[in-house]
């Protein structure tokens, strides 16, 4: 009906043109099209050609403009998909061109605005719509009757000769870009807007030391730590904790308010066949068959999943990293940018015919701790999207999060991030395309944004998409040029560089950093696996621009430095022989960390400090400052690095006189600074806060850690020489190990798993001693304190059977539903204080008969091994599973109980590798040359291997085996050289000892019959030494109790067949017949096996 009105209108135009005597009425007076104009008649935003910037498969209008009514019949629009300008006139299209024509009703009339001037409209074929459709058109009107064409853009044509007689025609142009990928399934409306923050067991830590990233399951960014492992100066986060539905920390958190870090989220998503699939998978809209893990001995973590949805099978494979151990892209400045994080995203259609996807990859920034300040743009050329913040303000007027106990934080900072992108040909290779596709080609958003580009994927065939985060930061607000002088050329750097080649590079850095240090083998991979991730995570808490060592992760108020964590942290460390960290977090305490000024010298550290040592938490610490000369301790004792204690740091004092002396005295006397922290003379003890800093009193543990801290003081004393510091030193830890031993005898200190410190780790009252024993009867339930109150912290029942609590009645993480109504009196149990309390029993075991207490030990690490989440780490906490099989983060699921915190240095990774370094029990003593080892096989051990024991310039490793006969040693000297160890070899409790020989020889030793334990002293000379406690009967090979002629048939089938000798006595044992001890029954054993029948 349109059509044949409008034939009709065209017909008595030309009848009015034919009776005219004036040729200037057939000629159109202009010809309009802008793109971005705004249509008369149309609502608000609806422009000449709309959308302005068309995405695949949306409808495309284009209005034209035309002047004036009945000076024209017909209206064209010629077009090219090749890039060429289209040719052709009056509706005849030329080579290579496709015209549409009003005549046709490919064009159509839609209305007048005043003043005689139309408006038409055409809508483009569905078949211009794909992806990558690159048009051109340009748009001409005329009268049939006679006269010129018109092209737009000119005007005054109406009079035969237009304004500009010499302009071409306007050549208009757009290519068709991706498709808005939306929300994504699966919501209703899919199609629009941006995906909602969606997490699923947010766990894994990947980092590089200057930049470290949390992963969910599914492979989704919820965190990014820039410009260091965690906070520096004038960089905060959204608040202090998550809001996770029932898991919410604090309670009462807004939604919205998570304690992330830069960002709210980032991710990919796939779309195909319409529909975008976040790989956030909300409510498993999208994939299946979801598994993630570290790759082995790694920091890479790789996450698989299937994209199911919509009958679809593509395999999708994750391999996320930040680049180390490589030659780092610089800046303009000729610096290396550290700052990067990569994914490689492998895509494999394993469906039989071909799919074309699209691939995006989505930001949610909140720069710095908010989205209210947050801009982004675009580099189209490298693919790139940026968000940043450079605001200056204070949180006390922004009204943000300030993590300080100060009064306002002051964000005076540049944070930049940028996201690019690449698709590549295969799998694996070099080089790349830069996806150009952008939410900016048609959105102005700041907070959000994503980019994309068009991937193919043939059967079978694997499809590689990387992505690249990388950080800029000025130390400054209102930085403009941080993008273009830091990133765009590590950007550039990405676009040419091989990510599986970098990632390769990466693991091998990772694996030879394990490998450089001690290493275990153990009969249960879950503890081996324990001791590699604890190590490797305990290196991510690592901060490579000053040498701290964060507190934790996935919690705002963590990663920052508590001096404690990272002594603690530290002290591990160097145990397993990575000393270079060691010796830096000391500088970082020494040089960076600010501390107030008493009269005589430096004083306590503080609670908390930024990554470039500025005070976040203000209240002193005496356990804080009384670590620092145990941790430096254990450094020189490893290491020999006697020369570290008089280098001059950079406020102008050696690390002697910051770390111990300075030290000793602010952990021993009355501060100037801060009247909570003085010496109690009624009690001999040290007032101050608590290891959980939340009262201030005479403390059990407190004041262990100061004996300790005094008497490692004392000791590096002497090492440089000060026998009157020493003496001072001594003399302190005297007095306040009375005040200590008072306050246990008083009986009074409400029970808490820190009181066990006095024994693990800082040794100060025996772990057999009555008062030792009390506490650990306390914490069982079976013994009161002076009042006659029961406080236990070993939980007995329910799910946290066996784990323990940190301090009877403790309210940190209950009060509040729905834990109330889950039957938890109490705060619920952490990893640290379980591993603390086995921890204490693995060193009571060197003083106690058989197996009972390293298996205590044993059983514990197991239950911590246990409550791990899916990708092997700890956390501060553990939560309680919300009905059955469910827990609070994610009803339904029972593999996930992290809480508060997590991964953790101190309060879980490092704690977990020493208690793998428990059953090796190793001390050494690097100034004399000299190393103490005690191992303890748990119940069901045989053997187990610890390598690479470092003390001084020597490694060792060791292997300890057990037999119903014997117990050995087996000692490897891999760095030649001698030194002296003194080692312990434990069998059963009242074993009548047969031979004690190293190499076969016999060796003096002393015997405890009562608990079993044959200590010697050796010197390790030769590559390798065997030591060997016998405790059966040598030579009887026929099991009789006896060792006679009876027992020559037997030996000769045993050097004979091993085998058959086994099988003909079973109850007997082969090593029987290693009569020389050299680990061996061979043909070496028969000399000695005819004097022993001879009696000799």
């Amino acid at each position: 009906m349109k059509l044949s009105l409008r034939v009709q209108f065209g017909a008595l135009v030309a009848t009015f043109l034919v009776c005219s005597a004036r040729p200037a009425l057939a000629t159109a007076d202009f010809v309009e099209h802008v793109a971005t104009t705004q249509v008369f008649g149309e609502p608000a935003g609806v422009t000449m050609r709309e959308p302005d910037v068309p995405r695949e498969d949306e409808p495309v209008e284009l209005w034209v403009r035309i002047g004036y009514s009945f000076f024209y019949t017909d209206v064209a629009i010629y077009y090219t998909l090749d890039g060429s300008d289209p040719t052709g006139a009056f509706g005849v299209a030329g080579p290579g061109t496709t015209v549409l024509r009003s005549s046709t009703g490919a064009i159509q009339f839609v209305r007048n605005e005043p003043n005689n001037i139309d408006w038409w409209r055409a809508f483009l074929s569905p078949s211009l719509r794909t992806y990558g459709t690159h048009l051109r058109y340009k748009i001409g009107a005329w009268h049939s009757g006679g006269g010129t064409e018109v092209f737009a853009n000119n005007y005054g044509c109406s009079d035969g000769t237009c304004d500009n007689p010499a302009a071409p025609p306007t050549i208009f142009d757009f290519r068709v870009k991706l498709a808005w990928p939306g929300k994504g399934a699966p919501a209703v409306d899919h199609q629009l807007g941006y995906p909602p923050v969606y997490f699923w067991k947010e766990e894994a830590v990947i980092g590089n030391n200057f930049i470290n990233v949390q992963l969910d399951q599914n492979g989704a960014v919820y965190d990014v730590y820039y410009p260091s492992a965690g906070c520096v100066q004038g960089v905060g986060t959204k608040n202090e904790g998550y809001v996770d539905g029932l898991d919410t920390f604090p309670p009462g958190l807004p939604l919205g308010n998570r304690g992330q870090m830069h960002v709210n989220q980032l991710m990919p998503g796939i779309r195909i066949d319409d529909v975008t699939y976040w790989l956030s998978n909300e409510s498993a809209a999208g994939y299946s068959d979801i598994s993630q893990q570290y790759s082995q001995q790694t920091n890479t973590v790789v996450t698989t999943q299937r994209l199911t949805a919509g009958g679809n099978n593509i395999l999708v494979q994750q391999y996320d990293f930040a680049p180390k151990g490589v030659t780092y892209p610089n800046d303009d400045g000729g610096m290396p940018n550290r700052g990067l994080y990569v994914k490689r995203m492998v895509l494999t259609n394993l469906g039989p015919s071909t799919e074309v996807v699209n691939v995006y990859y989505y930001g949610d920034f909140a720069i710095n701790g908010g989205d209210n300040f947050d801009t982004m743009f675009v580099d189209q050329p490298r693919g790139a999207m940026v968000a940043y913040d450079n605001t200056l303000r204070n949180t006390s007027s922004s009204g943000e999060y300030n993590p300080t106990t100060f009064s306002g934080y002051d964000k005076d900072v540049s944070v930049y991030l940028s996201v690019a992108m690449k698709t590549l040909s295969g799998a694996g290779g070099g080089g790349g395309t830069a996806a150009t596709d952008s939410w900016r080609d048609t959105s102005t958003d700041n907070g959000q944004g994503w980019i994309g580009a068009q991937v193919t994927l043939p059967p079978n065939s694997p499809r590689e998409v990387d992505f690249i985060i990388v950080g800029g930061f000025d130390d400054f607000p209102a930085a403009a040029g941080t993008y273009a002088f830091q990133m765009d050329g590590p950007i550039d750097w990405f676009l040419s560089q091989n990510m599986a080649t970098l990632q390769q590079a990466t693991d091998a850095y990772w694996q030879n950093w394990l490998s450089s240090g001690v290493t275990v083998d153990l009969p249960d991979p879950a503890w081996e696996e324990l001791f590699e991730r604890g190590l490797l995570s305990t290196a991510l808490h690592l901060d490579g621009v000053n040498g701290g060592l964060i507190a934790g992760y996935h919690n705002g108020a963590y990663p920052f430095v508590w001096p404690r964590d990272a002594v603690y942290g530290g002290v591990t460390l160097a145990r397993t022989g990575h000393t270079d960290e060691v010796r830096e977090l000391l500088r970082f305490l020494r040089d960076v960390t600010f501390r107030g000024n008493e009269p005589w010298g430096r004083g306590f550290w503080y609670q908390k400090y930024t990554t470039d040592g500025y005070i976040v938490w203000s209240a002193p610490q005496v356990d804080e400052t009384a670590v620092s000369p145990w941790g430096l301790r254990w450094y020189i004792d490893v290491t020999n690095d006697t020369p570290f204690l008089g280098e001059i740091g950079l406020g102008g004092f050696s690390t002697y006189r910051l770390l111990v002396a300075d030290a000793a005295r602010a952990m021993s006397e009355d501060s100037t600074i801060d009247s909570r922290c003085y010496y109690d003379d009624t009690f001999a003890l040290m007032h101050g806060n608590n290891i959980w800093e939340d009262q201030f009193d005479l403390f059990i543990y407190t004041n262990a850690n100061v004996v300790r801290g005094l008497r490692d003081a004392a000791n590096l004393a002497t090492q440089v020489g000060l026998p009157a510091d020493a003496a001072l030193f001594d003399s302190r830890a005297n007095a306040i190990q009375g005040g200590v031993e008072a306050r246990l005898d008083w009986n009074g200190e409400n029970s808490d798993i820190s009181q066990l410190g006095i024994v693990y780790p800082f040794q100060v009252i025996s772990p057999t001693s009555s008062r030792a024993s009390l506490l650990v009867n306390r914490f069982n339930g079976t013994a009161t304190d002076n009042l006659g109150r029961n406080k236990p912290l070993v939980n007995t029942s329910g799910e946290f059977a066996g784990l323990i609590d940190r301090y009877w009645g403790d309210s940190y993480w209950d009060g509040t539903p729905p834990y109330q109504t889950l039957g938890q009196p109490t705060a619920n149990p952490w990893f640290l204080t379980t591993a603390w309390y086995g921890l204490f029993f693995a060193e009571r075991a060197d003083y106690t008969a058989n197996k009972t207490d390293i298996d205590v030990h044993k059983a514990k690490m197991d239950l911590c091994i246990a409550n791990l989440g899916p990708a092997g780490l700890g956390a501060e906490q553990i939560a309680p599973k919300f009905g059955p099989g469910g827990s609070l983060l994610y009803p339904g699921q029972n593999d996930f109980v992290l809480q508060a915190a997590w991964p953790n240095a101190w309060e879980s990774e490092s704690t977990f590798v020493d208690g793998v370094m428990a059953l090796v029990d190793y001390r050494p003593d690097a100034r004399n040359n000299a190393a103490t080892i005690a191992p303890k096989l748990p119940t069901g051990w045989s053997s187990m291997t610890f390598n690479n024991l470092r003390v001084g310039p020597h490694r060792f490793n060791v292997t300890a085996a057990e037999s119903s006969v014997s117990s050995t040693q087996a000692i490897a000297n891999t760095t030649g050289m001698s030194f002296s160890l003194n080692t312990t070899i434990r069998v059963p409790a009242g074993s009548t000892l047969d031979a004690v020989t190293q190499n076969g020889t016999p060796v003096s030793y002393s015997y405890n019959a009562a608990i079993g334990a044959v200590s010697l002293t050796t010197s390790i000379n030769a590559p390798s030494v065997f030591l060997r406690v016998f405790f059966g009967t040598l030579g009887d090979m026929n099991c009789d109790g006896n060792v006679d002629i009876l027992d020559i048939n037997p030996f000769i089938l045993a050097l004979a067949d091993p085998a058959a000798y086994q099988a003909a006595y079973p109850a007997c044992k082969l090593e029987n017949g290693d009569i020389n001890g050299d680990g061996q029954v061979n043909v070496l054993d028969i000399n000695a096996f005819v004097a022993l029948l001879s009696g000799g």
